[in-house]
């Protein structure tokens, strides 16, 4: 088994970035404050300047994150007088701008939510976990992460067609164009 090392910095992102080498992190994980939310513990930034307030952070997350390595950004963007607002979304748009590729959306359900509704929309009880990569190649590993699906699945393979037959069925994340095996 590989051993994996992890390092805790505590401080500012924005001065602990800055002592960080190049292509040096595999992952970066990270929940930042939401639009005017908590305001007396992080100062409340404004969805009008958060793309403004995000897009440096983002230029030393791309510098520090290896060619093969992924950045998940945790957010949720604000409901505001009965409409979301679109904050999250000019952000993933700065960020490709600035290099980064948009490559996933996972969704966080969080099942201990607590219950309720708004008037005009179910209660948050999911957050959005946004997929950043430098290039299309990078480290990914579905089988760890994979549950059984049941007998069904061996069924379902067979009748699959041949263009659902070819996928990246590799470990490494780039054996793009592999048949899967149904057999």
């Amino acid at each position: 088994m590989k051993e994996i090392k992890t390092n805790i910095l505590l401080g500012d992102c924005k001065e602990v970035l800055k002592t960080i080498d190049d292509n040096s992190i595999d992952l970066i994980f990270t929940s930042p404050p939401y639009a005017d939310r908590r305001v007396k513990t992080y100062g409340g930034i404004k969805p009008e300047d958060y793309v403004d307030w995000f897009l440096p952070i983002g230029k030393q997350l791309l510098r520090v994150l290896k060619p093969d390595g992924t950045f998940i950004l945790n957010i949720k963007e604000k409901a505001e007088n009965g409409e979301r607002h679109i904050y999250v979304l000019e952000l993933i748009l700065a960020l490709r701008k600035q290099g980064w590729l948009w490559t996933e959306e996972f969704i966080w359900h969080k099942k201990n939510c607590y219950p309720g509704k708004w008037p005009n929309r179910f209660r948050d009880s999911w957050e959005r976990l946004l997929q950043f990569n430098k290039n299309r190649f990078f480290k990914m590993y579905q089988e760890e992460v994979m549950v059984p699906v049941g007998d069904w699945a061996s069924d379902r393979l067979k009748r699959l067609s041949e263009t659902d037959k070819t996928r990246d069925n590799s470990k490494s994340g780039s054996g793009f164009g592999k048949k899967l095996q149904t057999g």
